[in-house]
């Protein structure tokens, strides 16, 4: 049996929480979670005694998938699985680090398809990277959000950034942070507004916890 997977983190310890649909296939599992991925983490292998005995990865880079390369780290604290050039300058884990973390076989899944370069996949790594590395020092400034906002505005692969960044913080970060996280989030695009408020009904998810630590679920 399959079930989709969240992860979050409690005082720096990892949980899971499992979906109640089960699914007779990895196959079928992945399908699902590709359509929401930002809410999910991953697809969860149990056996007839309703144990996780794997956790399996969908082998592309970022929530989104626009980078188009093919995963091979996982962000130490936000657990998006990252390509080598995504990851630069990050803090990662290893497959098999992550699985010791976790305490739970994981492997990456597959590839579905042959990965592509697109343009997309050229600009995204940069500006995710840049928005996830400034994010808690810069948040404060209110012409970095702007840029942020306009990145935001261009082009939605910038939001892998911003979950990263957002999803980073610390508790005391995000108390510290609050003030202006909720300004952040009032001069987001409103379509990314409203998408991350929709989101903090589901708030083990990378998008939920983002939702919900920039104030948003006020709106949801």
């Amino acid at each position: 049996m399959f079930r989709l997977i969240q992860l979050h983190t409690e005082s720096g310890v990892p949980r899971i929480g499992v979906e109640p649909d089960g699914y007779v296939s990895a196959r079928a599992a992945l399908a699902h979670y590709r359509t929401a991925p930002a809410t999910y983490f991953a697809v969860g292998r149990f056996d007839n005694e309703g144990t996780l005995t794997e956790v399996i990865l969908d082998p592309i880079c970022g929530l989104d998938g626009a980078c188009q390369r093919p995963a091979s780290v996982i962000h130490s604290t936000t657990y998006e699985r990252l390509c080598e050039r995504c990851a630069s300058g990050l803090d990662v884990l290893t497959v098999p680090q992550l699985a010791r973390r976790l305490g739970i076989a994981c492997r990456l899944a597959p590839p579905v398809a042959r990965f592509r370069q697109t343009g997309i996949a050229g600009l995204r790594a940069p500006s995710g990277n840049r928005i996830a590395r400034e994010f808690p020092d810069h948040i404060h400034d209110p012409s970095w959000r702007r840029e942020l906002c306009d990145d935001l505005a261009r082009s939605t692969t910038a939001l892998n950034g911003l979950l990263i960044g957002v999803g980073a913080l610390s508790h005391r970060q995000v108390l510290d942070l609050f003030p202006a996280l909720c300004a952040l989030g009032d001069e987001l695009p409103a379509g990314i507004r409203s998408d991350l408020a929709r989101a903090t009904a589901r708030p083990l998810s990378p998008a939920g916890v983002t939702g919900l630590r920039l104030g948003l679920n006020q709106l949801s």
